[in-house]
């Protein structure tokens, strides 16, 4: 099972630098220990790196993570015709190291510690340490990252730094798409059937009948991933639905209950409090000041 580090959010990671290597035959890379995340991504050929007595093989389509701090070298010649291309980022050292069927990608974010959306809930993102993966889309976006790099002026570092988050992005969708168990696919559907039907009613005969399985296994699989059964999850959907429209429009109150499919309106306003801490019509004074 592929390890993968697990970064705080925020800050994103910053670039420092990308670029292409294309090794002569039996080069090696020399030992070093490194203030930044250095990331190796072969296109074609090998490349051999031992970090803190582990050793990896990084073959065609492979990449590594070395960490910050930690001690790296090449652990054996690299062949003929051996093309790379290496990430540097700055960031914060992992918080945690751990496999990937441990992530809950369908878990739901804390909301933020206030309802004014002041300040920054905690957040995670994932990085193989190292694997195997489908990197079809990443080597384009690094060559167009090497592109604005070389291109070095004002206007093109915000989005260099933003190709360099992109990067992230499609590294940790290629070891989702790679690791995702079948528990975890039927999760994600139930959640898209959740949001689709958010104006609705919620009834768990409803989504027995929809994806064929008995609602406690239902129930379970969501729970296991998400930390949520179905019905706390459809009330989180919900009440997000409700607070953007208390932001965003003059609907009365009970207009937005009944488009929410919620029948008892008090209800509503028990499980609106619980959510945020305040009542509905707070919330909705409090962003029109």
């Amino acid at each position: 099972m592929i390890e993968c580090l697990e970064l705080a959010l925020p800050p994103t990671p910053f670039l420092m630098t990308v670029g292409r290597y294309r090794p002569v035959q039996g080069t090696r890379h020399y030992e070093r220990t490194f203030p930044l995340y250095d990331i190796i991504l072969v296109k074609q050929g090998a490349y051999y790196m031992v970090e803190d007595g582990v050793r990896y093989d990084i073959k065609e389509n492979g990449l590594l993570v070395l960490e910050p701090d930690k001690l790296h070298a090449g652990s054996a010649p690299c062949p003929e015709g051996t093309e790379l291309y290496y990430v540097h980022l700055k960031h914060p050292r992992p918080l945690r190291t751990l496999r990937a069927d441990e992530i809950s990608w369908s878990a739901l974010l804390s909301p933020s510690p206030s309802y004014h959306d002041l300040d920054a809930g905690s957040q995670r993102m994932y990085l193989p340490k190292f694997a195997h993966l489908d990197l079809s889309e990443v080597f384009p976006l690094l060559d167009r990252m090497m592109e604005l790099k070389s291109q070095f002026s004002l206007e093109n570092q915000l989005p260099l730094q933003a190709l360099a988050a992109s990067l992230c992005v499609q590294l940790q969708r290629a070891l989702r798409a790679h690791t995702l168990s079948p528990g975890q696919k039927l999760s994600e559907q139930l959640i898209a059937y959740l949001y689709a039907c958010s104006d609705r009613p919620f009834r768990l005969d409803d989504l027995s009948e929809q994806f064929h399985f008995h609602v406690d296994y239902l129930s379970k699989c969501l729970k296991k991933h998400t930390g949520l059964t179905p019905l706390q999850y459809s009330n989180r959907i919900k009440i997000e639905k409700a607070k953007s429209m208390l932001q965003q429009t003059d609907l009365p109150l009970k207009e937005i209950v009944n488009q929410l499919g919620i029948a008892d309106y008090n209800y509503f306003l028990r499980l609106f409090r619980k959510h945020t801490g305040v009542s509905p019509g707070k919330y909705r004074y409090s962003f029109q000041q």
